[in-house]
């Protein structure tokens, strides 16, 4: 692909194993595109819908664990494996529905009335 990087650095190597002299896929710049949508998506549905806690922080969760699945992808370096999945890959396939469930148990949840609020009525 065009837009391939190529490490030639060996302390690349030493450190975290990227194989030198090959093209790859830029997953640096795809995971910072990808927590640039992320971020666009939560405030454009911050105010929408029905409001409780946690919903920002596990609609992220869901929202990281789709995009970090997808990017390992096009990783070319070697980064463990669970069964057939890279390790990250392995985390966002429990997170995924982890962070579903949490949405909707947390979305039909009754949300209590402030003390305040109370205390006025």
């Amino acid at each position: 692909m065009p837009w391939a990087i190529t490490f030639t650095n060996p302390y690349a190597a030493a450190n975290v194993g990227t194989p030198l002299n090959i093209p790859l896929h830029p997953t640096q710049l795809y995971e910072a595109g990808a927590e640039a949508l992320i971020l666009i998506i939560l405030l454009a549905t911050e105010s929408r819908g029905r409001r409780f806690a946690g919903r920002t922080f596990w609609l992220y969760m869901l929202l990281y664990a789709i995009s970090r699945y997808i990017i390992e992808m096009f990783r070319g370096d070697p980064r463990g494996t669970v069964f057939v999945f890279s390790t990250s890959q392995f985390i966002s396939v429990l997170l995924v529905p982890l962070a579903i469930a949490m949405l909707v148990y947390l979305g039909r949840r009754e949300t209590p009335t402030p003390k305040l609020a109370r205390k006025a009525a």
